[in-house]
């Protein structure tokens, strides 16, 4: 084996070591480069004021007290919810809850001749195995906070390191690429506002139609707002669901009591509010800021979530930015050497 070859094999071999090393941390590594991105406008403001390495420690605060802190307490309240309502659909709540359902159902059902149908005797066949299979993503749900904990911490201390050597960061990216230099800072600029519209468009307005909700349903009385509060948040995020799926079983359910009034105030926030808030706020924000098509935004936040887990909500739009970027300048460049006479004629 020659110098050369052995180099490549060396090479390689600590590549994929380094790989192996970084993998475990690729999620936390995104999240500090989505936090990176959307601190940078204010990042920017406290380096003007300050050495790099106190802007960026004062911007990881800012991130910790404004994003890292509310989430994790958040979700501990949710978490300590969702455990008492597990326990409350195999108890008597479930219980009643079946019969009420059973009263508002039996005159439709009769009409319909489904006279042996019962909500009641269905929850006492099936209830306790659909909450055993809720309780298996409920217990790992509990056990991913801690997790989440520790993925947090890594991508605030990435973040640090990011923000104060940005420059140093930023400069190989333009050198080696390959691009011209002002493409390449095009196709950066262009990944910056894409960061900040999806965020702005997607996680912004899912957390004001989850708010409102969440209120809605603990000034209504309904059990465990929170935690309803929450998945309506988390609802919102992903494309094709929303809070409907949280808030018109609710109103259906008041219907069932008797508790007409505070059904229709369910539905009628639900329907009227939060809905319309996602058709306005998200073309708002999202089409004013970034020259893509909704479904190009739609399929890359699906299929970012579904490689890369919540973080693939900005990640799966950052790589689509960057695509894009690359092709319109190929698209630039091409008809150019196209059009250069042939050296070899």
């Amino acid at each position: 084996m020659n110098k050369s070859a052995f180099l490549v094999v060396c090479l390689t071999l600590l590549g994929v070591v380094a790989a192996a090393m970084v993998y475990p941390f690729i999620n936390a590594l995104l999240w500090a480069l989505v936090l990176s991105i959307l601190l940078l406008p204010m990042h920017r403001k406290f380096l003007s004021k300050s050495k790099p390495g106190i802007a960026a420690g004062k911007s990881t605060i800012v991130a910790f007290l404004a994003i890292c802190l509310p989430i994790a307490l958040v979700s501990s309240l949710a978490i300590s919810q969702l455990a008492p309502a597990l326990n409350d659909m195999t108890g008597t709540q479930g219980w009643e809850i079946a019969g009420k359902i059973d009263e508002a159902l039996q005159p439709t059902l009769e009409k319909l001749g489904k006279h042996e149908f019962h909500v009641k005797e269905w929850w006492a066949e099936n209830g306790e195995e659909i909450t055993q299979n809720l309780r298996a993503p409920a217990t790992k749900a509990a056990k991913s906070f801690g997790t989440g904990i520790f993925t947090f911490i890594v991508a605030l201390l990435s973040m640090f390191f990011f923000l104060r050597d940005g420059k140093a960061l930023r400069e190989p990216f333009l050198t080696n690429s390959g691009l011209p230099r002002e493409v390449g800072e095009n196709i950066l600029h262009r990944v910056e506002q894409t960061v900040h519209a999806v965020f702005t468009g997607s996680v912004v307005v899912a957390v004001i139609q989850g708010t409102i909700m969440g209120i809605t349903y603990a000034f209504l009385g309904v059990p465990n707002s929170i935690l309803l509060g929450v998945i309506s948040v988390l609802l919102c995020v992903v494309p094709l669901l929303g809070a409907p799926v949280i808030y018109v079983p609710v109103g259906l359910l008041f219907l069932a009591q008797g508790e007409t009034t505070k059904a229709a105030i369910v539905l009628a926030v639900g329907f009227i509010i939060v809905s319309k808030i996602d058709n306005v706020l998200k073309p708002l924000f999202i089409g004013s800021k970034v020259a893509l098509h909704p479904l190009a935004i739609f399929v890359s936040v699906l299929g970012g979530i579904a490689v890369f887990g919540p973080i693939g909500l900005m990640v799966g739009p950052m790589v689509l930015s960057i695509l894009l970027g690359l092709y319109d300048h190929i698209a630039e460049v091409r008809p150019q050497q196209e059009s250069k006479p042939d050296d070899s004629a």
